[in-house]
């Protein structure tokens, strides 16, 4: 699509309906409304992008990447959208004040029930030591530094909460192609299972060749890790994994209007076996461009 588009409240509440209805994925328009109108800039300058699961039931979210620093925990306060005592805003709120205004703020938004997600982009990578460090960090993911380092992960670019969730996230910049020993150590993080021979193949195949992003999801309550994942950032045109048949209707139902169309994909990995696969799907507002910005380590066009 031409890099002309503008964002449309109008054209993107349609293409939500359309996309969430293909995926059977609660639907409101009134919430969506509510946050177009708390967020209006955001979405006008920032980066926008549609993400689903191949779980069932899971809903779709879309998501702006912004280019600002920008205060949208207090946007979501004052429009309603999230409660002022809610445990993980002291956290989001330091971790976005670590580095100041080389911070920017990200969210993610349900399209049946509004706020889902805040992230922050850390400005660079970051020390996993000073990421965790930051002064409303419980001590129960700070123990977790020590098997951070032992397994290399040791630079953050961004992180997060998910509200619904009450966990955290840290992405880690991994620094070479991974290999088989690594994600069965990886995934021990959160004592899953590793991937059989299959899955294994299209994680190595399209996850960079110097290092990929994972990331780590934390309980607030005890800090025990929930899952682990693998991310391959901006597919090959044309080509995907195996995605199964939720998330190629996806792919082929959620339009993008952007300038250059991005695919990507993750891997989850929980306890014992309760694996999916995430996926994202430009939408507007240059994402490449953005990622590419940000140094993230993205799969080459091929």
């Amino acid at each position: 699509m031409a890099a002309s588009f503008q964002f449309s409240p109008e054209q993107f509440l349609s293409d939500l309906k359309t996309t969430a209805d293909a995926l059977g994925a609660p639907y409101s328009e009134s919430v969506a409304r509510a946050v177009l109108d708390a967020y209006s800039d955001c979405f006008r300058s920032g980066a926008v992008l549609w993400r689903a699961t191949d779980r069932a039931d899971d809903p779709l979210n879309y998501r702006f990447y912004e280019r600002r620093h920008t205060d949208t925990v207090g946007a979501a306060v004052r429009a309603g959208l999230l409660r002022a005592d809610n445990p993980l805003i002291g956290l989001i709120s330091s971790w976005s004040a670590l580095y100041g205004a080389e911070s920017t703020e990200l969210v993610d938004f349900d399209a049946g029930r509004g706020i889902a997600k805040t992230w922050v982009f850390l400005g660079g990578m970051r020390p996993v030591g000073e990421v965790l460090g930051a002064p409303a960090v419980p001590e129960a993911f700070r123990r977790h530094e020590p098997r951070f380092r032992a397994l290399g992960l040791t630079s953050v670019r961004h992180v997060a909460v998910d509200y619904p969730g009450n966990t955290a996230n840290l992405y880690f910049r991994t620094s070479h192609r991974i290999t088989r020993d690594d994600a069965e150590r990886l995934i021990s993080l959160a004592h899953g299972k590793p991937p059989g021979p299959s899955l294994f193949t299209d994680m190595r195949t399209f996850t960079p060749p110097d290092g990929y992003t994972f990331s780590v999801t934390m309980g607030l309550a005890d800090g025990e890790i929930q899952r682990v994942g693998f991310y391959a950032l901006r597919l090959p045109a044309g080509r995907l994994p195996a995605v199964g048949e939720r998330l190629t209707s996806f792919f082929r139902t959620s339009p993008s209007r952007d300038d250059e169309e991005t695919n990507i994909v993750a891997w989850s990995f929980g306890r014992g076996g309760e694996n999916y696969i995430k996926a994202e799907h430009s939408y507007c507002g240059g994402l490449s461009g953005l990622m590419k910005s940000w140094r993230s380590p993205m799969t080459a066009a091929r």
